[in-house]
């Protein structure tokens, strides 16, 4: 993608990756709005982007620091919010489950740190390279790495605690 594209290409291009990183971490009544300023803010600086990098990565970086921004400028507290919920009662069993499970994952990275949800969704989600990840976060290889590590290790207490009751399997 180079700076021949329109603002739409762009749009299309980058938009759903950028609101799947902005919705795990703002409420979603906040998530499309933050996202649509995210976009505006990567089409206004697109001319400074190298021919080397990745604009994906590159934007994503721009939203992690707008996310960054947003929670120091407002005084937003990450929440879990019980709005958050599905709702069970129509759906089939197999479904209600998937959604059931689903819920639970994202109340067990509520838990976690807000970059190690990043690197677990940058690496794991998105599927990033752990290079792609350390220039998005403004770290080192090694540094994703190690944080993708604990974050796993983490994750995997949080969530065997919040589906066993807290006992060991």
């Amino acid at each position: 993608m180079t700076i021949g594209y329109s603002f739409e290409e762009i749009y299309e291009e980058l938009f759903p990756a950028i609101y799947r990183f902005v919705r795990v971490r703002v409420p979603a009544s906040e998530a499309e709005d933050l996202t649509a300023e995210i976009m505006v803010k990567v089409w206004r600086s697109l001319a400074g982007l190298g021919e080397k990098t990745s604009v994906q990565a590159w934007a994503l970086r721009i939203a992690y620091n707008q996310i960054i921004d947003y929670y120091r400028s407002e005084k937003h507290i990450p929440v879990f919010s019980g709005k958050d919920q599905p709702d069970f009662a129509h759906l089939t069993p197999d479904h209600a489950e998937q959604l059931t499970m689903m819920s639970c994952v994202k109340e067990t990275l509520t838990k976690l740190p807000a970059s190690q949800v990043a690197v677990i969704q940058l690496r794991i989600v998105e599927g990033f390279s752990a290079a792609e990840v350390a220039d998005i976060l403004g770290t080192s290889r090694q540094a994703v790495d190690s944080l993708l590590y604990r974050a796993k290790k983490r994750f995997r207490k949080f969530y065997a605690a919040r589906t066993t009751g807290g006992k060991r399997l």
